[in-house]
């Protein structure tokens, strides 16, 4: 008798700690689901930056556009994983109508554009924007391969507008 109490107390507590996840979602954040298809150029890039990477986004909900990003930082790979180099840089998304939302890129892989080799994953933090996207926060996870001749990253995850 006891330990049917206990289940029932421990599914109650489950109940109310599911439902108030729930309940607490943010009617101001939406997912992010995408996919980023970008290649190096040397045109187009935002002055003074000679090389960036630049492309397009399409996602769910309407999240389409062109993006540009711009190196900030490539480090040295870890003893323990050789191959692997970590790089940094600055996001910008460009949507119809020109709101823009912005992101620091993190990711660390062993992508080879010569071999067509590797792969890179990392994180996306939304630093703000302009537009509908003006003080937006959030994140994405990102999984990257390259295909012949560009990029491909997949994005998963949630931007945030603020409270107005």
């Amino acid at each position: 008798m006891r330990s049917l109490r206990i289940a029932a107390i421990a599914i109650a507590c489950a109940g109310v700690i599911a439902g108030t996840s729930l309940a607490n979602a943010s009617p101001r954040c939406e997912e992010v689901e995408a996919t980023i298809y970008d290649k190096v150029v040397d045109v187009g890039c935002p002055p003074p930056t000679q090389v960036c990477v630049a492309g397009f986004v399409r996602g769910e909900d309407g999240f389409n556009g062109t993006t540009v990003f711009i190196l900030g930082s490539r480090g040295e790979a870890p003893p323990t994983a050789p191959d692997q180099r970590p790089v940094s840089g600055a996001l910008t998304y460009t949507f119809k109508g020109g709101a823009t939302l912005t992101a620091l890129e993190t990711s660390i892989g062993n992508v080879n554009t010569t071999t067509g080799a590797g792969h890179a994953g990392g994180t996306q933090q939304f630093t703000g924007g302009t537009g509908r996207y003006e003080g937006a926060t959030g994140y994405a996870y990102l999984g990257q391969h390259w295909e012949v001749d560009h990029f491909v990253t997949q994005i998963k995850g949630e931007v945030c507008r603020p409270r107005h």
